[in-house]
């Protein structure tokens, strides 16, 4: 399809978005637009439609494929694809209504595990250099960086602004920080979620905790009040009596969850005003030091857990009861429930979820959000597709297609339109835990993030295997990050 012909698909399919964002907007509201609203309306429709009447014989008809890659990893994410797949029927039954005699094909994957962060991005680079990688690439935001300065992806701030008033005005409005790089947009949010520490009611109970108790542990935490070292009393009491085997759970491959207890000592990841990444010493020191108590002195976290497996090591021994904590993430809950681990009962009745203790009494507790967004590479532009595969995240950028990736998935909504549809409100979770993103803090989008992610994952691990005592680690992980990052990383 040649440029001149999506131009004209583009204002097409404008008029499109138009119409969607006012019947979204229609069934969001209890009541109709206003009549200067109406007629604000007809009149940029019917500029609009003038001119593509006046452009339509340039439409050739055929097919355009676009090529879409999303993740999960974990299953009930799957609508990050289908959302995209309903969009393409979406605006095929527009097209087809307008005479457009062109379809639409979307060519999707979506990755789960056995497939991991590391193996998924490690498949895009390589594929992107074979000129076979997709149109639409979904990622974590903290990659944008990178992506955009090696010339992966395209900026998306044109197109946003064209489709400002269709959906985008919508978007939660800190979420376009997480999307920014070097002042400019570069990926479109799909969503957002928090990382609870999880607790088990009860093994609460099962040690003596009245329900009130129980139920006043997440103020307690809010307020400074139970920190991470009461959480290692509290872990090591349950493990002592006998009612867990396990204290406490945390993430078993590389990824970014365990940032939070870095940030719960008071560190600091990124400075907004140098561009620069953070290496708080004060904070490494004291996270070092909690994660080697935390199995050599309490005994509540297996020296073997940054190695273990999903299932064993961390699914299981806290849906079955034998582990008291989990620092996990939002999305978990979904994941139990579609797994058959937990009913909706059972989550209810016995799982309680907080925010991570501050390090220290009276500090500030923590969540770390990791929004994911869909970016458009510049393969797209070559391909000539960049213009059709915008039009298909938009229309996905949708409060009640969202909501059905946000209740089956339990992610958070990326709209605010999105938190009184009738499917996100009727999740009593989902409402329970949108507190958090106050507390919340996002990964640096820097270029040389991954290699600061990656120094820090080896260097835990050597902590919790033993091979590493506190001091070591500190002093092994700061000289690895000035070696390897130098000017990239603030120190103080």
């Amino acid at each position: 399809m040649r440029r001149g012909q999506l131009t004209v698909l583009s204002a097409v399919l404008l008029i499109i978005g138009l119409v969607v964002g006012i019947v979204i907007g229609y069934f969001a509201i209890p009541r109709g637009p206003s009549e200067s609203d109406i007629q604000k309306i007809i009149a940029e429709r019917d500029q609009l439609k003038a001119k593509v009447q006046e452009l339509m014989n340039s439409l050739k008809p055929g097919e355009v494929t676009v090529k879409v890659w999303t993740i999960g990893p974990d299953p009930p994410s799957e609508y990050r694809l289908k959302n995209i797949e309903i969009a393409a029927d979406i605006l095929n039954s527009m097209l087809k209504t307008l005479g457009a005699n062109v379809t639409v094909k979307v060519e999707g994957e979506f990755f789960v595990r056995p497939v991991e962060w590391a193996e998924y991005k490690n498949k895009f680079y390589l594929d992107y250099q074979a000129g076979k990688a997709p149109d639409i690439y979904l990622t974590g935001h903290e990659d944008i960086g990178f992506l955009a300065e090696n010339n992966y992806i395209i900026p998306l701030d044109d197109y946003v602004n064209q489709y400002w008033d269709v959906v985008y005005y919508d978007v939660i409005k800190t979420l376009w920080d997480a999307v920014k790089y070097k002042g400019k947009i570069w990926g479109i949010p799909q969503d957002t979620e928090a990382r609870p520490l999880y607790f088990r009611k009860d093994v609460l109970r099962a040690l003596g905790w009245s329900e009130s108790e129980i139920e006043n542990l997440p103020k307690k935490i809010r307020d400074g009040e139970f920190t991470l070292y009461d959480l290692l009393e509290l872990a090591k009491e349950a493990k002592d009596r006998g009612l867990v085997e396990r204290g406490i759970l945390h993430r078993v491959k590389e990824g970014y969850d365990y940032f939070q207890f870095y940030l719960a000592f008071g560190g600091r990841l990124w400075d907004p005003s140098s561009g620069k990444m953070v290496f708080t010493e004060d904070a490494w020191r004291k996270t070092l030091k909690w994660f080697y108590d935390a199995v050599y002195e309490y005994g509540v976290i297996s020296p073997n857990q940054f190695s273990g497996d999903w299932d064993n090591d961390f699914h299981l021994p806290f849906t079955e009861g034998r582990a008291l904590f989990l620092s996990g993430g939002t999305w978990h809950k979904g994941e139990w429930i579609q797994k058959g681990l937990l009913t909706e009962d059972e989550f209810n009745n016995n799982i309680g979820y907080a925010l991570h203790p501050a390090g220290e009494r009276g500090g500030k507790p923590v969540t770390l959000s990791h929004p994911l967004v869909y970016t458009i590479t510049k393969l797209a532009v070559d391909r000539g597709v960049a213009d059709v595969a915008f039009l298909l995240i938009t229309i996905a950028t949708d409060p009640h297609l969202n909501s059905y990736h946000s209740v089956q998935s339990s992610h958070l909504a990326i709209l605010y339109s999105q938190i009184s549809d009738s499917r996100y409100t009727k999740d009593p979770f989902l409402h329970d835990v949108a507190y958090m993103l106050d507390y919340t803090t996002f990964i640096p989008n820097h270029p040389k993030w991954g290699d600061y992610s990656r120094i820090v994952f080896n260097i835990l691990r050597a902590v919790e295997t033993g091979d590493l005592g506190p001091e070591d680690a500190f002093n092994e992980l700061r000289s690895e990050i000035q070696s390897e990052l130098g000017d990239a990383v603030i120190f103080e």
